[in-house]
């Protein structure tokens, strides 16, 4: 069930690079939030029309009754959210996605590129409540992209996790998919969760196809609606040659069975 939710506005700040952090209380929406869910935020004041849409967010964490949302700023829609302050309101529907990060594998090895490590922080929660291992690996082009590094840290997620950094400016220099092979053999009955720019994923899906390792993607994409009305975030599906909407049917998809 879907929940339209009036919500309290108690943190909304720049991090580092082009990201922000909101958080809101949102007491019915933050019930029954499952890894990988989404939620569909209207950043604008009242009686503002323009941007008109609501924005797709990952719900990266949540705490108590407060949802942790990371957004990137790159257009007018999250230009406005930035704008909103502490103790002010706004709408925000979800939970949304039904199509979940799989639950019958022995190891986890998560792969979160920039923001798309948001779509994959909520997982590490809940495979660690689980005691299920896994590793997980965030890789930016610098240092002031990771933008979650202090909730890493405030998690104690610290030995969980490999940093890879294109430039070298922190952790290990090099793509994300650098010792992707090595970390995916390793251990038997593992799965690839992976969430971030669709090069990224590209990529990790190609090695894990050559590897033999399935991979689940968690895609991004623009959405108006969020609930698989307008028909505006369809991916093509080639295992049934069909089109498939990432809000409804996904947002996670076996990286076999689609066309990124």
């Amino acid at each position: 069930m879907y929940i339209d939710e009036r919500c309290l506005i108690t943190e909304n700040r720049f991090i580092s690079g082009r990201t922000w952090l909101l958080k809101v209380k949102a007491p019915k929406i933050s019930k029954n939030v499952k890894p990988a869910q989404f939620v569909m935020v209207k950043g604008t004041f009242e009686n503002q029309y323009d941007p008109m849409m609501r924005r797709a967010f990952a719900i990266a964490d949540v705490e108590g009754d407060e949802l942790l949302i990371y957004y990137d700023v790159y257009g007018k829609g999250t230009e406005v959210l930035t704008k909103r302050k502490k103790g002010e309101e706004i709408n925000i529907l979800g939970a949304l996605g039904k199509n979940l990060f799989p639950e019958n594998f022995d190891y986890y090895l998560l792969v979160g590129g920039g923001i798309g490590f948001a779509g994959l922080s909520l997982l590490m929660k809940d495979l660690k409540r689980k005691e299920v291992p896994f590793k997980a690996l965030y890789g930016v082009r610098r240092k002031d992209q990771l933008s979650m590094l202090q909730w890493i840290k405030d998690n104690g997620f610290e030995d969980d996790v490999i940093v890879y950094t294109e430039d070298g400016s922190y952790g290990e220099k090099g793509l994300v998919t650098r010792d992707l092979e090595k970390l995916a053999t390793e251990n038997k009955n593992t799965v690839l969760a992976v969430c971030g720019p669709k090069g990224m994923m590209k990529a990790v899906a190609s090695e894990a196809k050559r590897i033999g390792v399935p991979a689940y993607l968690s895609l991004e994409s623009k959405m108006a609606c969020g609930f698989g009305i307008c028909i505006g975030c369809v991916v093509k599906d080639k295992k049934e040659d069909t089109y498939k909407r990432v809000c409804y049917e996904g947002p996670v998809f076996n990286a076999e069975d689609i066309e990124l």
